[in-house]
């Protein structure tokens, strides 16, 4: 109990007055250190053990997965394959979990032939896990085979199908779903509201997505909860009612949480509602004033009006205020090897050539920059170079004609790097997927899924 609500010290204590430290003790010590995320401590304790069962294994492996540390989930699991302990249904669940967060759809893969291997392909848990881990790597249609391929399925399993078609764009599919859904007898919960609602947003389903929120408490006895309120600011904003989104905020019988203020935000750049835009930042800004996240918006609001000494005022503040900018990093997989980029990287062995090409295809573009003229004539055009348009070059570089290239980014891609992403998706006639912190990107053809709000 102390464990799992993170009282580690009082755990350890209790531990220690034991006569006997049997397996189960020693487990729950492990798996609360896992869980939140202190590894060395985990492994200390883990190695101290001098009967490690399956049970054991397990709790390192979930706990790591548990607190994001995903690497080290499946490192513990291959290391169980090696010495040859055999996993059980909750081993393969959380592995499958940490190979999706990752986006790591070769490792995902592996683990399902192992899955198919013990006879367990028909475990319901197993599969929803691997519904959700093909669709964060950017594979609805792995997603969509396991979920025709199950021959029971429960909530999770329609929340997890929903979630993947409205992450990827396709809100009609996640909609369908949704009713479906009712149709089989599975019961809706809140987190199969986020999904429709987002579906909704996606496809401009107005007035069925405020049917669908009105639901939730008519019809399935759910009060909507604060990420429920962002979902329909967003479902107004992205149809560009901007005022009806507004008045729907000050009316809301909860107070506004920073999910709210910030896709308003977000909403107010694309539609380039300046006085709309600075009323969500302050109140964003109020509420959390050490998050980058939310200068940057404000910023990018500012630059994409030409407003630029408003952007360099944001960023003054920002600065002034000790806030950092976490830095932008993206992956890509090429030849079963990850390669990882930052801004304005120079690190990479192919540099000189990925720059070369990007120059190369900039040549081509026609984007609007985030950049003012004097910026882009003064300085270094290389440290404004984002990671994702990196990762896109070398890929360009790389990958055989026809391939789809797969970019994951741990940040949102910012508006100057999606419009050129879009352009590239044109000129070379590629598939692009950029998975950012927010949602899935499919470029095809000039275009994005997202519709160019998200």
């Amino acid at each position: 109990m102390y464990a799992k609500h993170g009282k580690l010290d009082t755990a350890l204590t209790i531990l220690r007055r034991l006569g006997e430290e049997d397996v189960v003790s020693w487990t729950a010590m492990i798996a609360g250190y896992a869980r939140c995320g202190k590894t060395q401590e985990a492994y200390l304790v883990f190695n101290n053990m001098d009967t490690k069962d399956s049970i054991s294994w397990n709790g390192l492996i979930s706990g790591f997965s548990q607190s994001g540390h995903y690497e080290e989930a499946l490192n513990v699991f291959n290391q169980m394959n090696k010495v040859e302990v055999e996993p059980s249904v909750f081993t393969f669940t959380s592995a499958v979990s940490a190979a999706g967060n990752l986006a790591e759809v070769k490792q995902g893969k592996l683990i399902q032939a192992m899955i198919f291997k013990r006879g367990f392909d028909s475990e319901i848990e197993i599969s929803n896990a691997l519904i959700t881990m093909y669709a964060k790597c950017g594979s609805i249609s792995d997603s969509k085979r396991k979920f025709l391929e199950m021959a029971e399925k429960n909530d999770v399993t329609w929340n997890a199908m929903i979630t993947a078609y409205s992450q990827h764009g396709d809100g009609l599919q996640a909609v369908n779903h949704f009713e479906n859904m009712k149709k089989s007898g599975s019961v809706p919960n809140h987190v199969t509201f986020i999904g429709v609602l987002t579906a909704c947003s996606h496809v401009g389903l107005v007035n069925e997505g405020i049917c669908y929120f009105e639901s939730m408490k008519k019809e399935h006895g759910l009060v909507p909860k604060p990420e429920h309120y962002a979902c329909v600011v967003d479902l107004l904003s992205r149809a560009g009612l901007l005022s009806r989104a507004r008045k729907f905020v000050e009316e809301m019988p909860i107070k506004p949480d920073p999910m709210v203020w910030r896709t308003l935000l977000s909403s107010c750049i694309v539609h380039k509602n300046i006085e709309l835009g600075e009323l969500a930042a302050k109140n964003l800004l109020d509420l959390e004033p050490e998050d980058s996240a939310s200068y940057v918006l404000l910023s990018n609001m500012y630059a994409v009006s030409r407003r630029w000494n408003y952007r360099d005022q944001t960023r003054e503040m920002m600065k002034n205020r000790g806030v950092r900018k976490e830095p932008g990093r993206s992956w890509i997989e090429v030849m079963n090897k990850i390669h990882a980029f930052f801004v304005g990287d120079k690190l990479h062995p192919l540099a000189d050539e990925i720059y070369e090409y990007l120059e190369e295809l900039n040549n081509r573009a026609d984007h609007n920059s985030l950049l003012n003229e004097t910026e882009m004539e003064q300085k270094d055009p290389t440290l404004y170079v984002h990671s994702e348009k990196l990762a896109v070059t070398f890929a360009l570089l790389s990958l055989p004609d026809g391939i789809p290239i797969r970019v994951m980014k741990n940040l949102r891609v910012c508006s100057d790097c999606h419009n050129w992403i879009k352009f590239i998706s044109r000129i070379s006639n590629r598939e692009i997927v950029v998975r950012d912190a927010y949602r899935f990107h499919h470029f095809e053809n000039g275009n994005c899924s997202c519709k160019d709000f998200w």
